[in-house]
């Protein structure tokens, strides 16, 4: 991580623990690089346009993959963040890009994020076109999803977040209970799902869940401790079933939590919960103050002009992928993922 990032940004290391002593823990600098990624990537519509540049970048990031140029720390560090936001648009399907890496790449194990951008140099490292193709990138690693058309699908997702309340505000000023909030419905919501189902999360789950995803070992454990299987998301399914199932989803939330989708669930609710206490899941934080101006937070408003849900760029299909090996559609390890969800 660098140490920019840390110095400019406050880091709340969120810590779910299931009641087998299991711990997934979650941190604000990995929420932070990717709400600097999309503001970055909405200041450069090119890179959601199809287009010469779009495509340039695709293969480029194909080869570097094929060439296994991403899998290290000091690697990640110098990639530009148009191949971070290919990377993450490939990252938003797990089973795809699980299997994908473990049937293409070289050691069979897919590549895994090891480090936070540093936001200053978001910008600093590409021109429009990147330089130097390989003139076979796209021969040795090619996603099973179209990379052109995955990308296209975020325009809605980034429609919807420029109307949140988070695309302009200053994330030095973050409330660590309202970070914990986001991160308890997100748990709350993983819960809920279910083998051969389709779930669809609020706006602003749907931007935790983004985050996680960027951790792709990590969110797989994790899904596979909350619901059982790998939970998998998919942006593509039409908008008439996406709103029948964020009906049912919503029913589904008010039955378990006693509240609306769109209301923080009482503690209480919680910890009389039949549902919840069968996962056995409590939520705790630490909290790292590494700047002025760190305690006032902001009020999120989940719906209004963003809608009710996450459209195109959060809903889950899931279909009951179990732990198994690589190349099965299920999956492998991961564990917790402290701070920065890094390291060599």
């Amino acid at each position: 991580m660098s140490d920019l990032f840390s110095l400019s940004f406050p880091n709340f290391n969120l810590k779910i623990k299931k009641q087998d002593g299991t711990t997934f823990t979650m941190s604000y600098h990995d929420f932070v690089d990717h709400i600097l990624l999309l503001r970055e990537v909405i200041n450069h519509p090119e890179m959601t346009q199809q287009g010469e540049v779009l495509e340039n970048f695709i293969k480029d990031y194909c080869g570097k993959m094929a060439r296994q140029e991403m899998k290290f720390r000091h690697q990640q560090l110098k990639l530009p963040w148009q191949i971070d936001w290919i990377w993450h648009v490939h990252r938003l399907h797990p089973l795809a890009y699980y299997n994908d890496c473990c049937k293409q790449l070289p050691d069979g194990e897919p590549v895994d994020q090891k480090v936070q951008k540093c936001p200053t140099n978001y910008s600093k490292q590409y021109e429009a076109t990147p330089p130097n193709l390989s003139t076979n990138c796209d021969m040795n690693f090619v996603p099973s999803i179209d990379l052109v058309q995955a990308v296209l699908r975020q325009c809605d997702f980034l429609d919807k977040f420029k109307k949140h309340v988070l695309y302009s505000w200053d994330l030095k000023k973050m409330n660590i209970f309202l970070f914990r909030q986001l991160m308890r419905n997100y748990a709350l919501f993983m819960q809920l799902a279910q083998p051969n189902d389709i779930i669809v999360p609020t706006f602003d789950i749907d931007l935790i869940w983004h985050t996680h995803l960027r951790y792709p070992q990590h969110y797989r454990a994790f899904s596979i401790a909350v619901c059982g299987f790998v939970l998998n998301h998919d942006d593509s399914i039409e908008t008439n079933i996406l709103t029948n199932a964020f009906q049912k989803t919503a029913d589904r939330w008010k039955k378990a939590y006693k509240s609306h989708m769109l209301q923080d669930v009482d503690k209480k609710i919680l910890q009389t919960s039949q549902y919840v206490s069968f996962h056995g899941m409590d939520l705790t934080s630490t909290y790292n103050e590494t700047c002025e101006g760190t305690t006032s937070g902001c009020e999120l408003n989940d719906g209004g002009d963003c809608g009710l849900n996450g459209g195109d760029g959060g809903v889950s299909s899931c279909g009951g992928e179990g732990a198994s090996s690589c190349g099965g559609g299920s999956s492998c390890g991961g564990g917790g993922c402290g701070g920065g969800c890094g390291g060599d």
